[in-house]
């Protein structure tokens, strides 16, 4: 869904978010272009100014709109807390959704096609992994929406990482069952407990073949938040499309992602 940067009367994250006035003091951004079958890409990396060591890294998946300013904000405060974040392009240079028909068709073609999106998860990783800067050894991947549906994949595809985190995932995958056992990560899923979006039989089969693969998972319920709980743009009306600004669901689960990031990328 398109996201809205908007003044609500709670400020997310005041004491740890990115400082608009001193933001370019401690950290510097940039567009970052890359190639994957002859097709541009378009991510954006933020991270903490120059260090005389590499620094752990996240791979930041966005929601099924596309790379936006959402996500690149996202990007700023994991760096303004010492972490590389590369905010990937999961559609292409310039293919952005102009509204949810157009969201629904660019997630779906991905939900579909599974190896094409796991293609684009290796790609983003390898540019990530490449940076001078960045500890290749110390990547976990998270994700919003779409992007935490994606996440976990990458964990499904015993990809090379840490740790995934999502906030208000997609949960179906078509090929859990037999590679649940690829999963060699912690996982940390952050579920909004009136999430109509998610299907409870897709919540049980999840954690059932977690549990039978003995995956290290937690499933963190934020009672009352809907889908959608860390979109600003959701904020000033009770809900939108089914979803509604949660200020204590997002502000618990940023704590509890920047928790996890200090125990697992030591």
């Amino acid at each position: 869904m398109k996201k809205v940067f908007m003044i609500g009367a709670v400020c997310l994250l005041a004491a740890c978010g990115p400082k608009e006035n001193n933001a370019s003091k401690h950290m510097e951004n940039a567009v970052v272009a890359y190639q994957q079958d002859g097709k541009d890409f378009e991510g954006y990396i933020a991270q903490p100014k120059k260090s005389d060591k590499k620094l752990p890294a996240v791979l930041l998946i966005h929601d099924w709109d596309g790379l936006d300013d959402y996500e690149k904000k996202r990007a700023q405060m994991l760096a303004e807390n010492g972490y590389v974040a590369f905010a990937m392009d999961m559609y292409g240079k310039g293919v952005r959704a102009k509204n949810h028909k157009e969201a629904a068709e660019l997630s779906g073609t991905y939900g579909k096609d599974r190896k094409l999106l796991r293609s684009r998860l290796e790609t983003a990783l390898a540019e990530l992994k490449k940076r001078p800067e960045v500890d290749a050894t110390r990547i976990v991947v998270m994700g919003y929406c779409f992007g935490g549906m994606a996440a976990i994949e990458a964990a499904l595809m015993g990809a090379d990482i840490k740790g995934v985190v999502t906030f208000h995932a997609a949960l179906v995958f078509p090929t859990l069952a037999a590679d649940a056992k690829n999963v060699k990560v912690p996982v940390l899923i952050h579920h909004g407990g009136a999430d109509k979006f998610i299907a409870a039989k897709d919540i049980k089969t999840l954690k059932a073949e977690f549990d039978k693969a003995k995956v290290k998972y937690q499933f963190v319920v934020h009672e009352g938040a809907t889908h959608g709980f860390t979109l600003k743009s959701n904020t000033g009306h009770a809900e939108h499309m089914g979803m509604a600004y949660d200020p204590k669901a997002d502000l618990a689960s940023w704590a509890s992602l920047l928790a996890f990031l200090r125990d697992n990328l030591k």
